[in-house]
């Protein structure tokens, strides 16, 4: 009765029942059938998809054996002969189901989606999979986990629960993963994090990149893991990394090349080592990394409630329940903005007071503590490794990797940076596997890659002298939305060559200047009727714009392009100002508003703190009622070929909302203003010699 027109789930689905069925060669066939389908086919660990299925199925054909035990034995002895790399190592993730959690979920099934004594289709084909599942782990698990217990052992050492004792008696925990099939020292592979994440599946993912013949070790900031010390995020990277690199080069498995991989707080932490840069680091490949103090926890000078809520889950043991209780931050989110507090009481309002939290309030300019963590200024010239940094057009921390690249070039000129961006989110680079969709918006074909296999073909290249990823045609590579391609240059500053200037005229973004005027906006701080209602209801491609990022905006929209023409760099500009206020946290996003009528966001949205703007070291406070110059610049970069009849919008306007930290305007510490700040609402004249800045490609 079964049919399915999608052929990989009716081959996934006819094998299960077979199986089950006890015609174990159909089972069989429809399994190679499977395997053989164009999505699974090419994947680099097809030999062991539905393995658990597979060896309970040989098992129960095996007739040269006599107890179960003895048969499923052999098989699997046969079996393994023919695994390598991935599939090998992969094994067990194969047999993680447990009996009893099993059985609980058929009884649950039994209970809630039989009706009458009566089943539909779709549940009869679930009930099915469900019970193959309890059978095979029940007659099998007690004989397979052994089995691949005794192959790891056999292929890996892991080691786990090593504490580095640091000069200065702090304790770093790590682990380290060896492959046992290669006696003479190797290149070491080093993450160094303040994410506790020594599980299966990272000790697994730690033996695939074992198996390519490097030595595996990931290391935890002080106070993580087994560390006895305090927890201070981001506090002493510039010395710690450096001591377990120190480390590893001491151990007889070292060949005292080191390179470091990670994303996030795992690449700054590898920018923080560059800072005294030690002589085995031979390259760093950070992927969405936090620049400290330029994105994170503050970006342009405005800090976010998102900093607390990233504070509290960092623990010796990561609480991801903790970050993960939408439930919770919403409600310290809405009662922040709906009471008025300062900013500084944000802490109170979770629970308790948190003195990282407090430090990094005290520091609202780019100052000399954010300045101690990571390379400044001339510490680049020091570093003459090879780099490769990858980020994304929607990667909230693209500003950080910014900052080391455009820093690194600019006080290195011999700096061997290579660059790759792409339509990519955060977690999408961090992972180093970027999904098909995002958002909403469906990426090119192309822009479809593996992060991580290039990050090993650069580990290859530069730790073991083989040739270079051939990905990288240049020193940047990026890809050009719209026109499934991938385009390289030079350098960021080669990549346009022409500016497209654009005047903001009332709700008009037009190439010739008019007349001095200029447009008014009132925005009455008091009011706070726009609760949060979730944390990423955003779409990157949508039939319309979301309202809330409407709230408080001026939108400006051009004409219809009447040619295709490609965007590659960041949209900057100067905006010419009078308020009433002696500050004010303004924010830009960019949209193109396609023939179709849908609207394509184009990067992730820019905000900043307009005292700041000149120089994000040092305050300068607007004067009230003047007309002020405030640059626009520290944008998000992009490439997106704009269509034909297509326009750009512009939304223009002032950042009050739960999730901000909100700057009334008085000229104090935004930290320490409250409601009672507001008094009369915020009074904008925005002139029309206000303009943006289109970085255009032409060839």
């Amino acid at each position: 009765m079964y049919k399915n027109n999608d052929s990989t789930k009716y081959y996934d689905n006819v094998f299960r029942f077979y199986i089950l069925g006890e015609d174990y060669k159909n089972g069989l066939y429809y399994l190679k059938k499977l395997k053989n389908v164009p999505e699974y086919k090419s994947l680099d660990y097809n030999e062991i998809i539905g393995v658990q299925f597979e060896l309970f199925a040989l098992a129960k054909l095996n007739i040269e054996k006599n107890t179960f035990r003895e048969k499923y034995e052999d098989v699997f002895d046969k079996k393994i002969d023919y695994l390598r790399g991935k599939s090998r190592i992969a094994l067990g993730d194969y047999f993680i189901h447990k009996e009893d959690v099993l059985k609980t979920q058929i009884s649950n099934f039994l209970k809630t989606d039989i009706h009458n004594d009566s089943i539909s289709m779709p549940n009869a084909v679930k009930l099915c999979r469900y019970y193959l599942s309890y059978l095979v782990a029940k007659e099998t698990n007690n004989i397979a986990k052994p089995l691949i217990r005794k192959l790891d052992k056999e292929d890996f050492l892991v080691k786990d629960s090593v504490i580095v004792k640091t000069k200065k008696g702090n304790e770093i925990t790590l682990y380290y993963v060896l492959d046992k099939k290669i006696k003479q020292p190797k290149p070491s592979i080093l993450n160094f994090s303040t994410y506790l994440g020594n599980n299966d599946y990272f000790i697994s993912e730690a033996k695939i990149n074992a198996d390519r013949g490097y030595n595996i070790i990931s290391a935890f900031s002080r106070g993580i893991y087994l560390s006895k010390d305090e927890i201070n995020p981001f506090e002493f990277e510039i010395e710690d990394v450096n001591e377990v690199i120190e480390w590893i080069t001491k151990q007889s498995w070292s060949d005292g090349k080191v390179g470091m991989i990670g994303g996030s707080y795992d690449g700054f932490s590898q920018w923080a080592a560059t800072k005294n840069l030690h002589p085995a680091l031979k390259t760093i490949i950070p992927a969405a990394s936090v620049g400290f103090g330029i994105d994170f926890p503050m970006y342009n000078n405005c800090f976010s409630p998102y900093m607390l809520r990233w504070i509290t889950h960092v623990k010796r043991k990561t609480d991801f329940d903790i970050f993960g209780n939408e439930k919770k931050w919403l409600s310290v989110y809405n009662t922040y903005y709906k009471t008025g507090v300062a900013f500084n009481k944000l802490d109170s309002i979770y629970g308790k007071t948190n003195p990282v939290f407090q430090t990094w309030l005290k520091h609202p300019s780019f100052d000399s503590y954010w300045q101690s963590k990571l390379p400044y200024k001339r510490d680049f010239t020091k570093i003459n490794i090879p780099v490769l940094t990858l980020t994304g057009y929607y990667d909230a921390d693209q500003r950080g990797a910014m900052y080391y690249y455009d820093n690194h070039r600019k006080y290195n000129k011999n700096a061997n940076h290579y660059f790759v961006i792409g339509p990519y989110g955060h977690n999408a680079v961090v992972l180093g596997v970027p999904s098909e969709k995002y958002k909403g918006y469906k990426i090119d074909s192309v822009a479809n890659i593996d992060l991580k296999e290039i990050s090993f073909q650069w580990f290859d290249y530069i730790l073991k002298g083989q040739k270079k990823p051939e990905f990288l045609k240049d020193k940047v590579n990026y890809q050009v939305m719209g026109t499934n391609q991938w385009k390289s240059a030079p350098s960021i500053d080669k990549i346009s060559n022409k500016k497209l200037k654009l005047y903001l005229n009332e709700t008009k973004l037009q190439a010739s200047q008019s007349n001095l005027d200029f447009i008014s906006q009132t925005i009455d701080f008091r009011k706070r009727e726009d609760a949060l209602q979730n944390f990423d209801d955003e779409k990157i491609l949508d039939s319309i714009i979301n309202k809330a990022d409407l709230k408080d905006k001026l939108v400006f929209e051009s004409d219809a392009f009447d040619t295709s023409f490609e965007i590659s760099g960041s949209i900057t500009g100067k905006l010419k100002a009078a308020i009433n206020k002696k500050d004010m946290d303004i924010t830009i996003s960019a949209y193109e508003k396609l023939p179709s009528g849908q609207y394509l966001k184009l990067s992730h949205e820019y905000y900043a703190r307009a005292s700041y703007t000149k120089d994000n070291t040092k305050r300068k406070l607007l004067s009230p009622g003047k007309i002020e110059t405030i640059p626009v610049h520290n944008t998000f970069f992009t490439s997106r070929k704009i269509d034909k009849g297509s326009k750009l919008i512009i939304i223009l306007g002032i950042r009050k909302s739960p999730d901000g930290q909100i700057n009334y305007g008085t000229g104090k510490d935004v930290s320490e203003e409250t409601i009672a700040d507001a008094k009369e609402p915020l009074e904008i004249k925005w002139y029309n010699d206000s303009y943006i800045e289109v970085p255009i490609s032409e060839k």
